[in-house]
């Protein structure tokens, strides 16, 4: 029973440590390496901060616009599109929520 045992240990011992040498050599894959920015995609990520920085500015003047409530939804949806690399359709959000304050986007 006990060389059995060992048995079955050494070769789970062997078959893990092989598993984990190949796992350990490999070449890392592109959806874990991370990619360096496009200039435009960087101009782009630099326009969302600027329209979100605008936005929280104006609100605490302009908190009582009639789209006021609107306007704070469309900034947070501007925000997670712009965060998951979405930043067009991000920027059209937070152009309208500004809008919606009365406000012409500066960016």
């Amino acid at each position: 029973m006990l060389i059995r045992t060992s048995i079955v240990t050494g070769l789970a011992a062997i078959f893990l440590s092989t598993a984990a040498f190949a796992d350990s050599t490999s070449t890392p894959s592109t959806a874990t390496t991370k990619q360096k920015p496009t200039e435009s995609s960087q101009k782009l990520a630099d326009r969302c901060s600027a329209l979100e920085t605008q936005f929280d500015q104006a609100i605490t003047t302009h908190g009582t616009a009639t789209k006021a409530a609107a306007a704070k939804q469309l900034r947070t949806k501007g925000e997670t599109l712009c965060n998951s690399n979405k930043q067009t359709s991000g920027i059209k959000s937070l152009t309208q929520a500004l809008k919606d304050l009365g406000l012409k986007p500066n960016a």
